[in-house]
């Protein structure tokens, strides 16, 4: 036999092999009756956010509308890897909430939790230390806290309007609300976090805005993100692109810190509920120390910085498309606010300002997916179908938010809909994740959210042109977090009655 025989005759093995484990392996959910859309033979149903044709919310979108309508859930595949979409509100609130103790954990992050900063922190930490933690940092997030926090976030909306005063002068009045947001957000976290004033508006000061824009920003950026929560198996191959922005936020911190416990002084900040945890009783099941100081509070950067600044900017957008929903959120403000000191307790009474946040959220939820992975085989209630240990589900939340079956118009902003709702709760909960394992820093980030929205629109008229549509496809928004592809430019105007 030729050498060109053996190797033609050796590739084809191969080639046969490959696919009837490929074919073999894709065919487990067909195997227990469970349906799944048409799959790649290497891709599974990734394949288009794999070859960053597609960011992968949209990707899960199209796999949960496949779906017949009354489907519970749906299979699919990342490689050969079966996971199981859910579908159903009833299925999902059972998992979540119900059944939390068998799915516990999220399959985000790398399985060896202490391979960076950010893997060993609230977002991503297994079970049990995940409890203890949450634990430990949940007191730190009470109401008095965020009223303790609240001057300072003020602080950071003086320097947003600074901005946009120094835009009005001049020659292009247009601006785009993530860049914008993102600034904001920025300054409020790098202050109530990590303890230190900063100007991400002025290009001069905005060294700390810069290098959290490296953690999510360009296209090596975007494929660290997708292994982080979709292949975390290859998660070794992210290290090189995490490693210099973990190296500036722990020189942040640590500075931060000493100052901080050498001067003596607390300013009511994340940072002083830090030190107070380094300073108490340490238990061996995770140890608030070295690292693990800094990785807190980088994990309150990391899903901070982009939930945050991605709802604001897009309920700017859609305040700017309906002027009629912007002048009821304005009045409702100068109601609340005329002659008074603004704080928490008013904040929270502007019902409308809700509307307007939990809107944009189903529209638009800054991390569309949720998952999790169950810790020993689970059977689905009223299904028959067991889920094997260390079986992934996950939750599309955009697709579930914008479903027909829920939403009548589901793509339209509209702010009566809550009013036509019957599982209000859980419409305003599930882009935070609910159960037991949702954002911890959910009411600070509405507090964030809703300062930056009173404090524009108690001084500014938005403006968008509406014959421009909006995009969330394309190569600038392939990315986990949702982005739209063009940006959102908005045009701001002074009030001419304006609140003192």
């Amino acid at each position: 036999m030729s050498y060109l025989t053996y190797c033609t005759t050796a590739l084809i093995i191969s080639i046969s092999l490959f696919y009837i484990y490929a074919k073999y392996k894709l065919s487990y959910w067909k195997r227990r009756g469970v349906k799944t859309p048409p799959t790649h033979l290497l891709f599974g149903n990734f394949k288009d956010c794999l070859t960053l044709k597609k960011p992968p919310g949209e990707v899960m979108r199209d796999i949960y509308n496949s779906a017949d309508p009354d489907d519970p859930y749906i299979g699919f595949y990342i490689f050969h890897k079966p996971m199981l979409l859910l579908r159903d509100h009833n299925l999902i609130k059972q998992i979540m909430i119900t059944d939390f103790d068998i799915f516990p954990n999220r399959r985000f992050g790398s399985r060896n939790e202490r391979d960076s900063i950010g893997m060993d922190s609230i977002l991503s930490i297994k079970q049990p230390r995940w409890r203890y933690l949450r634990s430990k940092l949940t007191p730190f997030l009470t109401g008095q806290k965020l009223k303790n926090m609240l001057p300072l976030i003020e602080e950071c909306g003086k320097l947003m309007l600074k901005f946009i005063q120094n835009l009005q002068m001049s020659d292009h009045n247009k601006c785009e609300m993530k860049d914008f947001s993102s600034r904001y957000v920025s300054d409020v976290i790098a202050s109530i976090a990590f303890g230190i004033n900063t100007n991400s508006f002025d290009e001069k000061k905005n060294a700390f805005w810069k290098n959290g824009m490296k953690i999510f920003q360009g296209i090596k950026r975007a494929i660290t993100f997708i292994i982080i929560f979709f292949i975390p198996e290859w998660c070794p191959l992210t290290e090189p692109f995490i490693k210099e922005p973990a190296k500036y936020f722990r020189e942040i911190f640590w500075d931060s810190m000493n100052t901080r416990e050498k001067m003596g002084y607390k300013r009511g900040d994340l940072m002083d509920s830090m030190l107070t945890l380094k300073n108490g009783k340490q238990n061996p099941i995770y140890k608030f120390e070295g690292d693990n100081l800094v990785a807190q509070l980088s994990s309150f950067y990391i899903a901070g910085f982009e939930a945050v600044s991605n709802v604001i900017a897009f309920a700017l957008y859609h305040l700017a498309c309906h002027p009629e929903y912007q002048t009821i959120v304005y009045d409702e403000i100068q109601t609340h606010l005329t002659g008074k000191e603004l704080t928490v307790d008013l904040i929270n009474e502007m019902s409308f300002l809700d509307c307007v946040i939990f809107e944009t959220l189903r529209l638009h939820p800054p991390l569309p997916i949720i998952d999790r992975t169950a810790v020993r085989d689970y059977e689905l209630p009223g299904t028959g179908l067991i889920l094997e240990k260390d079986s992934s589900i996950y939750v599309s939340i955009n697709a579930t938010n914008q479903d027909s079956k829920y939403f009548i118009n589901p793509h339209d902003f509209n702010l009566s809909r809550l009013d036509q709702i019957e599982d209000k709760k859980f419409y305003e909960s599930l882009a935070f994740g609910i159960g037991p394992r949702s954002c911890i820093g959910q009411r600070l980030s509405m507090l964030i959210m809703k300062v930056a929205l009173i404090t524009i629109l108690l001084n500014y008229t938005l403006y968008y042109d509406t014959d421009k549509k909006m995009s969330l496809n394309g190569n600038d928004a392939i990315h986990v977090f949702t982005y739209a592809a063009d940006g959102l430019h908005v045009q701001f105007k002074k009030r001419c009655n304006m609140h003192e």
